[in-house]
């Protein structure tokens, strides 16, 4: 009996060395980053001097692969069914939650489907009137629109896009009714508003810095929780009363589910050592993103409260992307 046990413990242990030793040693071959949009946008900007980052760290190269679609869908569904081995990596976002209650059949659950490792970075979003508006203030909006429901316009780069969510959100929070003037991308729609044919809009700072600065925009209030260094003149939605519109638009990193928590603890503390350095903090900063270390507890957590809040406020709306 003593000689059958000896012999499933040595057989048992020639079964899960491999599995440590493979953890242990990873990563012993490159790494894929899925990045679910195209060259050249937003998250290829922000991965590409990450990716540079963490392969000088993980001796191994960081590959990027642009797999856009679908909203993000089509790269962050082959990251899903990827093998949970630590060597593919996807770039998940905010938009992937909203995206999450917007459609009827999403191929994978954003919480349930991945290990959320990393959050790499974020970025507020400003609620900006054209000079034209008359509109001087946060206070000033709401009574103009409580005066006259349905009256002021507001543009945004689609319905369920972030800037839509914002405001369908203030206006719940300041019982007021503001006029949808969706458009098919952030340029033209803000094009209208400096045009002065649509009064209001939500917005990334990188797409309004240099039209405030000119005098074409004013910013009536910012989602960070925080005043922001550009503009520590202007208050933040906390400040004046709605802390429920605090957002943070972000990216960050996720790999299958099952993949081994020592491998999802490499790949976190390669991120948050890459986010110290101050050449990628800069060129976050270009494209108004603040860096974001932290724990995948804390991901993963941020990840959740986004789907469920989104979500809650999506199916209010009736809001379906298809």
């Amino acid at each position: 009996m003593k000689n059958l046990l000896k012999i499933a413990v040595i057989a048992l242990t020639a079964l899960v060395s491999p599995v440590h030793a493979q953890v242990s040693d990873w990563p012993t071959k490159p790494i894929k980053v899925i990045v679910p949009t195209p060259p050249g946008g937003g998250y290829d900007r922000a991965m590409r001097p990450l990716a540079q980052e963490m392969a000088s760290i993980l001796k191994q190269p960081v590959i990027v692969e642009n797999k856009a679609g679908a909203g993000n869908i089509i790269g962050t569904q082959a990251g899903a069914v990827a093998p949970p081995d630590g060597y593919t990596l996807t770039m998940t976002g905010m938009v992937t939650t909203i995206a999450q209650g917007m459609y009827d059949k999403v191929p994978f659950d954003i919480v349930a489907d991945f290990s959320h490792v990393a959050a790499i970075g974020g970025s507020a979003q400003w609620l900006v009137v054209s000079s034209q508006s008359g509109i001087d203030s946060l206070a000033d909006l709401i009574a103009k629109a409580k005066r006259d429901p349905g009256k002021i316009n507001y543009a945004s780069s689609g319905p369920g896009s972030t800037g839509h969510l914002v405001m369908e959100q203030l206006q719940k929070a300041t019982g007021t009714t503001l006029t949808h003037i969706p458009y098919k991308g952030g340029a033209p729609a803000l094009q209208d508003v400096l045009g002065g044919q649509v009064q209001v809009m939500v917005i990334p700072p990188s797409g309004s810095v240099q039209h405030i600065q000119a005098g074409k925009l004013k910013v009536l209030a910012v989602s960070s929780d925080k005043r922001s260094p550009e503009l520590p003149q202007v208050p933040t939605f906390e400040e004046l009363g709605f802390k429920q519109l605090t957002v943070v638009s972000w990216i960050g990193l996720s790999v299958p589910k099952g993949t081994p928590a020592a491998v999802v603890a490499k790949v976190n503390a390669a991120v948050r050592e890459s986010l110290a350095k101050p050449e990628l903090i800069k060129k976050l900063d270009t494209d108004g993103l603040v860096a974001m270390p932290m724990t995948p507890e804390q991901f993963t957590q941020l990840v959740k409260t986004d789907t469920e809040r989104w979500g809650q406020l999506t199916r209010s709306l009736n809001l379906k992307a298809n």
